[in-house]
């Protein structure tokens, strides 16, 4: 296979506490030049201020004294930077070369950076630029007892930053886990390999989080268990994980039905509100119409009434009129009567059931806003639904789920997905 071709980017300063400035750039010169004969690129590029260009004259004479050649232009080039102390000056200066290599060139390039000389702002803004663009960082170190690396002495330092990464990656974590991207969240996180990072418990959470946001319960449940909510990671979060656990549990292991199906309608609330905070309120709405619609569903199972096959002889025993009897055997198919949203709450009213009374009482609300998402664009037309649509109808959700169960502020609040602190006092502790 190939080599890949080196290049080899140099901070270049003008050497310190000599007698003359020809001595200071002499030294200086022999320093840089330890470095490039040790990493042997096939092409230097230095950023020097125009009083530190007279040190590069003196490394071609350095090349000359060992029988070889440094030309600029083939060899080596030369950037100017006249705002030295200036830190987005200098790294837009080298962020502009690093372009010119990795996109702009069709050669595939190894990018060294030595980032020892120039000034400390100089040296500041390549680190740091090379470590924003994942690039190799040496610095020369050797013996300082007269104050700089003295010459005979000089090792080049490749700095392995591995950990800095893991922390940007840990970061690049809480932000995407804010904002509902668990799948993001677990690319990012096989990454890390700081074993500092309880990088197993925080892939666990968002697994968890990523099946519960697919409504996948089971996996969901599984993955949460295996969070060591102990771990310093989880400090700001613990409570809510707590939470979270309990209502999952609930729904996997309840004996009460009606407990199982309250936290999943609150979960699927939740989840509406998720869509809508990253403003896709067509699927936040198609969420709260699933939850509108489970509500009564619910509620009917209360009275032993399964919404996907109606039993006649509850409804008769429950003194359901004989003309609403009569409109629903008309709608009889496969030996069944199932109904809808609609029908499902003109049923609890006929039940004499508070949601029912609520239903017709908001009747002209309810279609308005239930017509609107028959039109979206998920539903069966093309418009698009705004966040008034999505707050209207999420307040009749509420109310009914309140009127459904007296603990439903509870159970929302146990399916609420936890949330980091990103004011990063939690960071001091890496």
């Amino acid at each position: 296979m190939k080599r890949k071709e080196v290049i080899l980017f140099m901070t270049v300063g003008t050497g310190t506490n000599l007698n003359s400035n020809e001595e200071n750039s002499e030294s200086h010169a022999q320093k840089l030049y330890y470095t490039i004969d040790k990493i042997r690129p096939n092409h230097v590029v230095f950023f020097a201020s125009d009083k530190s260009k007279e040190t590069i004259k003196y490394i071609e004479k350095l090349f000359e004294k060992d029988n070889d050649e440094f030309i600029e232009n083939e060899d080596y080039q030369v950037v100017t930077i006249n705002a030295i102390d200036d830190l987005n000056k200098c790294f837009e200066v080298y962020e502009s070369k690093i372009w010119e290599f990795d996109f702009k060139d069709d050669n595939d390039y190894d990018i060294i950076m030595d980032y020892t000389s120039g000034t400390k702002t100089m040296s500041a803004a390549m680190a740091n630029c090379g470590m924003f663009y994942s690039k190799d960082l040496i610095s020369v170190g050797g013996d300082r007892s007269t104050g700089e690396v003295s010459r005979g002495t000089e090792i080049i330092h490749y700095q392995n930053i591995y950990k800095i990464y893991d922390k940007f990656a840990l970061m690049r974590t809480r932000y995407n886990f804010n904002a509902n991207r668990f799948r993001a969240c677990i690319d990012i996180l096989n990454y890390i390999i700081d074993l500092n990072i309880h990088k197993d418990s925080l892939l666990n959470l968002c697994k968890s989080y990523y099946a519960w946001d697919n409504m996948d319960f089971e996996e969901a449940y599984d993955n949460l268990r295996k969070v060591d909510v102990n771990q310093m990671e989880f400090t700001e979060i613990k409570n809510d994980i707590k939470f979270n656990l309990k209502a999952l549990g609930n729904i996997m292991n309840s004996k009460s039905v009606n407990l199982k199906n309250c936290y999943i309608l609150a979960s699927i609330i939740n989840n509406s509100i998720r869509r809508s905070e990253e403003f896709k309120y067509d699927d936040a709405i198609a969420r709260l119409y699933r939850s509108f619609e489970l509500i009564a569903q619910i509620e009917l199972t209360k009275y032993n009434i399964k919404s996907s096959d109606i039993d006649v002889s509850i409804l008769k025993q429950n003194n359901v009129s004989d003309e609403f009897i009569n409109d629903l055997e008309k709608t009889r198919e496969d030996g069944k009567i199932r109904i809808g949203l609609e029908k499902d709450f003109l049923l609890l009213n006929e039940l004499g059931n508070d949601l029912g009374k609520y239903y017709i009482e908001n009747n002209s609300k309810i279609k308005n806003l239930t017509q609107k998402r028959n039109k979206s664009i998920l539903a069966h037309g093309l418009d698009s639904l705004t966040q008034k649509d999505f707050d209207e109808f999420l307040e009749i959700v509420l109310n009914l789920s309140y009127s459904l169960d007296k603990d439903m502020k509870k159970f929302l609040k146990q399916t609420k997905f936890a949330k980091f602190d990103l004011k990063l006092e939690l960071n001091k502790n890496y």
